[in-house]
Parts: structure tokens; sequence; C-alpha cells
């Protein structure tokens, strides 16, 4: 029996992404014949300097499946999926994505995964600061985030919330960052 199972673009409301996943993976997967979903994840640095996890590509999850009659009906009436891309309507099924296509976002997906993990690793080890080695208007360095290697002035600290604000050039203006007091070191 030949495999015509082929990769698809799922479209989904945008927040929604693991949910639809979840619920595609709840469903009677030997019906729809789905082999595999992929939602893709990367890393991204909230404004106060949190470290979370968000999808690669907003709205969006791809699967494989074969597109029969069924697996099509089914995943169209998922909750919260909008279609399916390469569909125009007028019962016309949809382009399949290239294998090689889908390697890509998978490799890069996985390196993703594994800074994701790494820095959960790092947040469960990660105790309560109650010593800081610097003080209001020492010179620190950012040693992680979108502000990594930057140098700047402590201007503000708290033990309370574990953080700390930092004054660094940004495009030849002084600008205020708040970030996890672990994410900074005296130089």
């Amino acid at each position: 029996m030949k495999n015509n199972k082929k990769w698809y673009i799922v479209q989904v409301v945008t927040g929604y992404e693991q949910k639809v996943k979840e619920d595609l993976e709840n469903r009677d997967f030997d019906k729809a014949d789905i082999e595999e979903i992929l939602l893709a994840r990367k890393l991204h640095t909230t404004k106060t300097g949190n470290i979370k996890s968000k999808p690669m590509f907003p709205g969006y999850l791809y699967v494989k499946v074969e597109m029969t009659d069924e697996s099509w009906f089914i995943i169209r009436n998922t909750n919260y999926v909008t279609g399916i891309v390469g569909s125009s309507g007028q019962r016309t099924k949809p382009t399949p994505v290239r294998e090689e296509e889908i390697m890509k976002i998978k490799d890069k997906a996985l390196e993703e995964e594994l800074r994701i993990k790494n820095i959960e690793e790092k947040n469960d080890k990660k105790s309560i600061i109650t010593d800081v080695s610097f003080k209001i208007n020492d010179v620190v360095k950012i040693i992680e985030g979108e502000f990594s290697n930057q140098e700047g002035k402590v201007t503000s600290i708290s033990i309370e919330t574990q953080k700390v604000s930092v004054e660094i050039e940004f495009f030849g203006r002084l600008i205020q960052v708040e970030m996890d007091l672990s994410l900074v070191k005296k130089i």
C-alpha cells in the first residue's frame, strides 16, 4: 500500500495554535489519517526581559495527512481552524507543501526547542536572588535576552520583584530596560 501522506498548512485563529493541535491529536486519527502535527515554536523576549516561547508561524500548523474527503472535512471542521492553505474553495483539495520545506522548518524548530528547554531548565533551577553584586550607578553587562552583551548603568534594583532597570545606549539614544536580576552581571 502506497503512503500518500503529504504535509499541508492549516490556518488557525492566532493564539489558538496549541488548542487546535491538541484537538486534532484527540480526534479519531484512524478516520482523519493524520500522521504528524507540527507546531514550530521559537524563543521570544518580552518587554520586561522574560523569555517565553511562542509559535514560529502565528496562525499556522503543519499537518502530515492523506488528504481524503474525510480527513479534509475533519480538519476543516475543527474549532478555530479557518482553512487549509492552497484550497480555493468549490471542493478543490489544498496544495501540499514540499518535504524539503518541512525539513527546513523542522530543523529550525528543533534548534529552538532545545533553546526553549535550556531556558526552562535554567528557570526551574533559578533561585530567588537576595544578594546582588552590583548597586545603583554600577556598570553591568546583560548576559541574556535581546540586549545580550550590551553594557549599561543600573538605575534601579528590586529584590522583591527580582528585577533590575538598566540604562543602555540603543541606536544612539539612552533607553531604560527592565529585566530579571539573573540576566545581568557586574563588570
